[in-house]
Formats: C-alpha cells, sequence, structure tokens
C-alpha cells in the first residue's frame, strides 16, 4: 500500500555554501520570528531564505517572498550551492539526541519519495486536523519554488526493524552530517543500489503510512498534485508531482518521542476566574497549587504533579494570570459529557486534548471551533517555561499545559480513521529542513 521510489536528492554543497549546521533549519512551523531574523542573518544560504523569508514593502502578486523563494531556488542551483545527485537514491537518516530524562537516544528511518494518495485511499492515514492559513501559505510557496524543501514525518508498523536491518549494513559512510541548535546531531547517508532498494520498497510495500508530524505538507502537496492533474490530465502516474519527500520509521523505534504542545488563551475580556473555576467544576476536580509558580522549582513540580496523570487520567494544569496560580484539572468519573461537543469515537473521546478543546474551550470559554481552528484567542506553545511564563508576565490570560500523547493512541486514532485536534502531537526532534531536497518535477519519472 506504501508506494515509495528513489529519487534524484538536492544537497547543499559545503566547499560553496559553508557549514552545513549552518545552513540548516527546524521546519517553517517551528520558527520564531526572533528565530527566524537569526536563521536568515547567520548565512546568505540558510534554508530559511527558502521556507520562511521576509515580506517587503511593495510586495504583491508577482513579486514576493514566494517568487523571490522560487528565485534564490534557480540561482543556487545555478551557482552550485546546491547539487542535483547524479542517480536516484534512498537517504537513510539518524537523529541523535538528549530525551528529557537524560538519556542519550537514536532515532533511525529512510527518507523516500512516497506516493500521494488521498487520506480516504488508507495508505497515507493523518492522526491531526490541520489549520487553513499555513495551507494557503505552503501552496503558494510549492507553486513557486516547484520542491520539496522539507520532509514529511512518516511511520509504520515494523516491530522487527526490517527496514533498518535492510539498509544499515550499506549505509556506511555519512554524506552529510549537522549539529542544529538544539544539539541534536543529524546524520544523512545515500544509497542507490538497486537491489536495497528494491528489498526496501518490498517490505514496505503492504505497510500503510501514518504521518506523524507535516500534515499541513502533506496536504498543500496532495491539492497541488491535483492543481497539475487538472490543468495536464495526460501527465504520468509516476511523474514526480505525484510524490513527497518523506521520512520513514518504525513506530517501534526507539528513538520516537512525543512531546506535547501546550494552549494559551488570551483576549476574552469577559474571563473572570471567579465565575470559571465553578463552571469547571462541573466536569473537574480543581486541585489549586500553592506552589510559587515563578520559581523554577514552584514550576517543576506543578509540572511533575500534572505528570503524575499522564496514561491514569484526564488532566490538565492551569495557570491564570490574575491570580497567578496552578490548578491541577482532573476529569471527574461522574463528569456528565453528553452536552459536550466530542466525537463519538471512544479512543478519541479518551485523548487528554480532544476533552481540553470540546469541554474547556468550546462549552466552557465559548471557544467555537472555527475560532479555534483560525486562532482568534488561542495559541499552541511547545514550550512549556514559555507557556507559564507568558501568562505570569500577563500576555496570556490563561495556560494549558498537557501530557503527551502516547504513540498507541495516535495509531488508535488513525486506525480508526479518526483525527485529533490541531497540534495534538509534536514529535521530537523534529526533522531539520536541507539535509537533502527534492524538486517536483512532472516529467521525472519514478
Amino acid at each position: 500500500m506504501a508506494v515509495i521510489a528513489p529519487f534524484r536528492g538536492i544537497r547543499y554543497a559545503p566547499a560553496r555554501a559553508g557549514r552545513l549546521g549552518e545552513l540548516i533549519s527546524p521546519p517553517y512551523d517551528c520558527i520564531s520570528p526572533a528565530q527566524q531574523e537569526e536563521l536568515l542573518a547567520r548565512s546568505p544560504y540558510n534554508v530559511t531564505h527558502l521556507i520562511l523569508g521576509k515580506e517587503k514593502e511593495g510586495d504583491g502578486p508577482v513579486e514576493n517572498k514566494y517568487s523571490r523563494a522560487a528565485h534564490t531556488w534557480q540561482e543556487w542551483l545555478a551557482e552550485g550551492f546546491l547539487r542535483l545527485d547524479s542517480t536516484p537514491a534512498i537517504y537513510p537518516s539518524e537523529q541523535s539526541f538528549t530525551a528529557p530524562d537524560g538519556r542519550r537516544l537514536s532515532r533511525r528511518g529512510v527518507i523516500v519519495a512516497c506516493k500521494l494518495t488521498e487520506y480516504k485511499e488508507g495508505f497515507v492515514i493523518p492522526h491531526e486536523k490541520t489549520l487553513s492559513a499555513p495551507k494557503v501559505d505552503r501552496l503558494a510557496l510549492l507553486r513557486n519554488v516547484k520542491a520539496n524543501l522539507s520532509p514529511i514525518f512518516g511511520f509504520y508498523q515494523d516491530d522487527r526493524h526490517e527496514v533498518m536491518s535492510v539498509v544499515a549494513p550499506s549505509a556506511v559512510e555519512t554524506v552529510a552530517e549537522a549539529i542544529s541548535d538544539e544539539g541534536v546531531h543529524h546524520r544523512l547517508w545515500r544509497l542507490d543500489d538497486p537491489a536495497v532498494v528494491a528489498k526496501v520498497r518490498e517490505i514496505l510495500a503492504p505497510k500503510r503510512v501514518f504521518i506523524a508530524d507535516g500534515h499541513t505538507r502533506y496536504e498543500t502537496a496532495l491539492a497541488y498534485r491535483n492543481e497539475l492533474v487538472r490543468a495536464n490530465p495526460g501527465l504520468p502516474e509516476n511523474g514526480g508531482h505525484q510524490y513527497m519527500l518523506m521520512f520513514l520509521c518504525s513506530s517501534s523505534d526507539p528513538g520516537v518521542v512525543i512531546y506535547p504542545t501546550h494552549r494559551v488563551v488570551f483576549g476574552l475580556p469577559e474571563l473572570d476566574l471567579a465565575n470559571l473555576l465553578p463552571a469547571l467544576e462541573r466536569w473537574f476536580t480543581v486541585e489549586t497549587l500553592e506552589e510559587d509558580l515563578r520559581r523554577t522549582a514552584g514550576r517543576a513540580w506543578a509540572v511533575s504533579k500534572l505528570a503524575e496523570h499522564g496514561g491514569k487520567s484526564t488532566a490538565f494544569l492551569m495557570v491564570s494570570a490574575s491570580d497567578q496560580k496552578g490548578r491541577i484539572l482532573t476529569l471527574r468519573d461522574d463528569a456528565d459529557l453528553s452536552m459536550a461537543d466530542l466525537p463519538r469515537n471512544d479512543t478519541l473521546r479518551a485523548i487528554d486534548v480532544e476533552l481540553l478543546h470540546g469541554v474547556v474551550f468550546q462549552h466552557v470559554l465559548g471557544l467555537t471551533p472555527e475560532s479555534q481552528e483560525q486562532e482568534r484567542n488561542l495559541r499552541f506553545v511547545r514550550d512549556t517555561g514559555e507557556a507559564i511564563n507568558g501568562v505570569l508576565a500577563g500576555r496570556y490570560q490563561l495556560a494549558f499545559v498537557v501530557n503527551p500523547t502516547p504513540m498507541w493512541q495516535v495509531e488508535a486514532v488513525a486506525d480508526a480513521c479518526e483525527t485529533m485536534p490541531q497540534k495534538s502531537t509534536f514529535f521530537y526532534p523534529r526533522l531539520a529542513t536541507g539535509m537533502v531536497m527534492r524538486a517536483v518535477d512532472p516529467d521525472e519519472r519514478l
């Protein structure tokens, strides 16, 4: 069911562009405005110039950050800062990092061209909803640059680690290596042995691919493919437009780690803690924490209290700006959820962030699904300290710190053809952008 192919990768030429660590970046949606400025200034060849360029005064339909990215892409190729590999290949990849508990882990997989299929076909399966605005942005970039600049992260079930057993003996000499700003060691190999590639294709053929990260970019690639097919009905079924750059990893790989994405609320003038707490107590037990969250030890203790509920009960750490307090909200056993806008699927109903969105945001705070999707009064924050400190500093009214969603729930939701709320999972570490890229050419046969 998973159709993959080797491809001619496009990679930086360090002798021309400089040290690879100065050229890579996180995925576009992990880059803060301050980090964007720093990355753009770090090197004139940093990949951020392609994936997240700056808007300029006078930009319009013809000249804009997307057209500038396309011009830069072609210029870097023409001048040798980027080079096209001579033959199609698959690219084994490894990310080595330090986990929150101090363990040193490595996550291994292979970067391939994966054939695009509609979700309803059941070959490539999402687990999260997506937001509208980012898809408009990414589609404009893809239309202009005509390249996959960042790999999507997909996983598949392979408890025996067959793919890596086939790949590892041939992955001897790295072709690219860099350490990211987060201290993650990224390594890349290149395999063009037809026998190895054929065996990997054979192993993956019956597998379904679950999207871990990159739902927006996958849906954008589908939209672009469909645009091209409508405009040019005779395009080949195995043309380059039918494929997407993807990192594939076994879900049982010991390096697969899921972090949470927290939620912060702002811009609600009617929000009153005196009214909010009784409303929450209809569904949750509310435990007020006495520790001072302004102290590092107090924040750590509060997060550890939340972690005690992980995998056992639905719970959140709510931090309020009005009294600077943290509270553990735990779903009551006798909570009547019949009035809440929750999905019928039992697996999905049991996910913490589903209850957070359906009960707390929609029913208690009055945030409609549309306002949540458009982030009118809601923002997603990956760093726990940023979420809590943002509330204490008055930038947000409330923070909801959540536990990570376990892998078995991610797989169960995807298996049931359901999707979680947006930003329900954060697979760490994110794949670096700029290790290997791929031109999207309808005339190329894969």
